[in-house]
């Protein structure tokens, strides 16, 4: 693995910035009718880091030769550069999904480019309450902090999963894990690039962090930071940092909120923060993740025919490890306990053993529902581990919208998977998903007889779950609740 910032600037400083398939034939089509004006791919170009990134490396470049000025809004360089000239550059520019780039890798890209997004949107927030003469400047910065990230995840193997599960799966600190897995910083690479690059200053400065030196600067490094901590749901050092700078540096409506905000951290116990609480942090400047317009920020390798998704959709491209003849034994074994009238107890162990040895979930739990039906506190787990007792801690809110307030509703079974992640994924309460640390699991409710009695959780860790590991769940757990209901019957 490359280590330290001269290994990464040797990796990267000459490779192709890649850029969208779709913004490059959009700018293509507008750049080939002569009925159209070239100013209209400004919009295109702004959205797309990495073609804003190439074109200024170009021009700049040459200009840098002659010591004229360098060119620092893409109004500017689509007006020096000309049609034919710019028609010429952004067809030869290679895209991200022409690389064969891992799944991972991609998805990494794909939040980048939406938190260069978010960044360039907290900076022109910043910008326009000021009436800062040229905000096409910060606005340009902005979306170029994204850049050593996005080579990264490029060029960069597996250093950006590793960084990300470090940081938001184990909840250890950004900068040092960063630090740890290359060597250096990554606004350090930013920077460098930036000079490598001939990329106008302002770059420069949001890579440097220098937030008393130059106020669009100021702006530019914080809307960058602000955007990573809003985008990953983090709460932490990060956001104690941000909030002792902001308070500094934005305006007055900025301000309250922010004061609203610290004084919900400071009532946080210390665990808490530790866990990396998801973002009260996303109230600020109205922050919602729904605002990022998708359309602008796919990829050609995600973009699949939509079909009507249902509740129990689960992955087709995953195999299933359990032997199903060891299945069919346990299932045996519980209609023997069913006739044998066991207790409650004994069928909810039986099904939960099943699911962690037979059907091999290297976590499961059961959780029940509290007497004012609120929420559901972690009260049997199987781990493959006998070290991680994290289930344990599992407390679920059942709050009116929640995934799980859902499901509570009637007995039934539920896989989050690739092909439903973005419809549910959010119904998820950040201390949900800072507790279990996957983003795969299966859930499903419990009831006795027609009363909700909790629900069990399940997943594979890492790994992913196949049709057939889910099958098996949905099995086993609707046939406790055909089991439990049997009991509530007989003692009628």
């Amino acid at each position: 693995m490359i280590s330290g910032l001269k290994g990464w600037l040797d990796q990267l400083a000459d490779k192709q910035i890649p850029i969208l398939q779709h913004r490059r034939d959009q700018a293509l089509e507008i750049l080939s009718d002569e009925d159209r004006s070239s100013s209209e791919c400004r919009s295109i170009i702004l959205s797309d880091p990495g073609m804003a990134a190439n074109l200024l490396r170009i021009i700049n470049k040459e200009r840098s030769k002659t010591l004229r000025l360098p060119i620092t809004t893409i109004t500017s360089l689509i007006s020096l550069l000309g049609v034919p000239r710019l028609k010429k550059e952004i067809e030869s520019m290679m895209c991200i999904d022409s690389m064969g780039l891992p799944e991972k890798n991609l998805q990494g890209i794909q939040r980048c480019l939406k938190q260069s997004w978010y960044c360039s949107q907290f900076a022109m927030t910043w910008v326009m309450d000021r009436d800062v003469r040229e905000p096409e400047e910060v606005h340009l910065a902005s979306i170029l902090q994204c850049l050593p990230e996005l080579m990264l995840w490029s060029y960069g193997d597996d250093a950006m999963q590793r960084i990300e599960h470090l940081a938001y799966y184990e909840c250890l600190d950004y900068y040092d894990e960063v630090s740890h897995v290359i060597g250096c910083h990554k606004r350090e690479i930013g920077l460098a690039l930036a000079e490598k690059w001939f990329l106008p200053e302002l770059v420069g400065f949001g890579f440097e962090s220098k937030y008393n030196s130059f106020t669009n600067g100021t702006a530019v490094a914080l809307a960058a930071l602000l955007s990573r901590l809003c985008m990953h749901g983090w709460y932490g050092k990060d956001m104690t940092f941000f909030l002792h700078k902001a308070m500094h540096y934005f305006g007055e409506d900025e301000i309250k909120t922010l004061h609203h905000l610290h004084q919900q951290s400071l009532s946080m116990v210390d665990d808490e923060v530790e866990l990396a609480y998801r973002p009260i942090a996303a109230l600020l400047l109205s922050t919602n993740l729904e605002r990022i317009p998708e359309s602008e920020y796919y990829l050609q390798t995600e973009k699949k025919e939509e079909s009507v998704q249902q509740v129990t959709d689960v992955e087709t491209s995953v195999v299933s490890g359990f032997d199903p003849v060891l299945l069919t034994k346990d299932i045996e074994q519980f209609k023997e306990i069913i006739k044998k009238q066991a207790k409650m107890n004994d069928l909810l162990k039986h099904v939960l053993l099943s699911l962690h040895d037979t059907v091999l979930f290297g976590r499961v739990n059961f959780l029940l529902l509290s007497a004012d039906k609120l929420k559901l506190d972690s009260k049997m787990n199987k781990s493959s581990s006998a070290d991680d007792d994290s289930l344990k801690q599992l407390t679920i809110e059942l709050s009116q919208k929640s995934l799980f307030a859902l499901l509570m509703k009637k007995p039934q079974a539920f896989s989050l998977n690739k092909n439903n992640y973005e419809k549910y994924w959010g119904l998820i309460s950040g201390r949900v998903k800072t507790t279990i640390q996957v983003d795969r699991f299966c859930v499903a409710s419990i009831f006795y007889g027609s009363k909700p009695l909790g629900m069990i959780y399940a997943d594979k860790l890492q790994d992913k779950i196949s049709p057939d590991d889910f099958k098996a769940f949905q099995q086993l757990t609707m046939m406790l609740n055909k089991g439990l209901e049997i009991i509530v019957k007989s003692k009628k």
